[in-house]
């Protein structure tokens, strides 16, 4: 008898089919709830979001029991914390965000490499016990100077080396060659008392002459010449007034300016 009841109640129950059909109208329920409360994100958190519901939808059609999405527990606070959380997910930069990045990492980049140059110059000036005859400058709209005393150079009224700074223009020729990416210019300044000699009839021709002096060794030395330039200002560009010795003296100088070369095509 009672195996005869069990067998009518079983004829008597929802068929097989049913709980399929549930489950997909289930789920059609959740895709609508979820397609109204993301009409008006951007296109692209929304295909993302759609990504995620395709992902469940095929888990449910699969047969997997946890993908199955009782209805009961669908609150209505549900879909405006899905579309907070998607509203807080994290952004894709904009092309000027990106730029200005990358701009400063360029800045960053360039700053150490400006700080290893001055750190390798120093260094090797320290060792030649040349400290107080070159003065090495803060790196300035990308270019470096250093200021060599006239008279450490060259003699007075002269453009022939004193030799005994050849280590220190060594230094600069071994600076150009590891770093090939800067190019160097080469100043030669006087003081404002006048020259006037069968060479050098004013100190425009004495400035320049002792400036492609040193660029003449450079080049003698292996550099490109395309990447040093040679440059004469006579007294027009003075440091300090000339007004005393000492600073006709600090007037007096070669200036070598490095620059980082343009990028080759």
């Amino acid at each position: 008898m009672s195996s005869r009841r069990r067998e009518l109640t079983d004829d008597q129950g929802s068929p097989g089919w049913l709980m399929t059909y549930a489950d997909l109208m289930t789920l059609l329920l959740v895709f609508f709830v979820l397609l109204f409360s993301m009409s008006n994100l951007e296109k692209e958190r929304f295909a993302d979001a759609m990504q995620s519901f395709k992902t469940a939808f095929q888990n449910a059609v699969s047969g997997a029991p946890d993908s199955i999405i009782p209805l009961e527990t669908m609150s209505p606070g549900t879909p405006s914390d899905i579309n907070d959380a998607i509203m807080q997910s994290p952004q894709e930069s904009t092309p000027a965000e990106k730029n200005d990045a990358e701009d400063s990492a360029q800045s960053e980049i360039a700053a150490m490499e400006w700080q290893q140059l001055t750190s390798d110059l120093e260094r090797a000036f320290q060792l030649m016990q040349m400290e107080d005859a070159v003065e090495i400058g803060a790196p300035k709209d990308g270019k470096l100077s250093l200021r060599v005393k006239g008279a450490a150079l060259f003699n007075s009224g002269s453009a022939d080396f004193n030799y005994a700074m050849l280590p220190m223009l060594d230094a600069l020729l071994e600076t150009l060659i590891v770093n090939p990416g800067y190019k160097m210019e080469i100043q030669g300044h006087t003081d404002d008392i006048p020259i006037q000699t069968a060479q050098f009839p004013s100190n425009w021709e004495l400035s320049a002459v002792r400036a492609t002096t040193v660029l003449r060794y450079l080049i003698d030395s292996g550099i490109n010449p395309k990447r040093l330039t040679a440059t004469g200002y006579g007294a027009s560009i003075p440091l300090m007034p000339n007004i005393s010795p000492d600073n006709r003296a600090a007037n007096r100088r070669i200036e070598f300016v490095l620059e980082k070369r343009a990028s080759q095509p």
